[in-house]
């Protein structure tokens, strides 16, 4: 079924309400031919008009608005978005690898950060070790 969304837009200096795009995600986008005389109809696109919407976005993809998640609420525990800052310890952080450049290989292969040392000391070891 589909799922109607709102992704807020910067306002602008003339904004007398905050601009907004509607976002109708696990739907097919879907069009209205009345004849050959009458234009294509995008009802999509005329409710958002009618709502003051500056654009409509229709997919059959899934889309996660983060601004829209609301799971905080329903379980009681603290808003996905703290004032402090991301945070950092969550279990994300120990999923991310940093990958540094090696500047002696051809093809700039990149290297994992924890690995860069042994990587120079094994492939280049004529080279000085940099922190590139």
């Amino acid at each position: 079924m589909a799922r109607l969304q709102i992704l807020e837009l910067p306002e602008g200096t003339s904004d007398d309400r905050p601009p907004f795009v509607l976002v109708v995600d696990e739907s097919v986008p879907q069009r209205i031919v009345l004849g050959v005389d009458h234009p294509v109809r995008d009802y999509w696109q005329d409710i958002a008009d009618k709502i003051g919407a500056r654009a409509v976005i229709v997919t059959p993809e899934t889309i996660d608005i983060p601004a829209n998640d609301t799971s905080a609420y329903a379980l009681g525990g603290p808003l996905p978005a703290s004032p402090k800052g991301p945070d950092f310890t969550s279990s994300l952080a120990g999923r991310i690898e940093v990958r540094k450049p090696c500047p002696y290989c051809g093809d700039q292969q990149m290297i994992p950060a924890h690995q860069f040392r042994e990587h120079m000391a094994r492939l280049h070891p004529d080279e000085p070790a940099t922190d590139a």
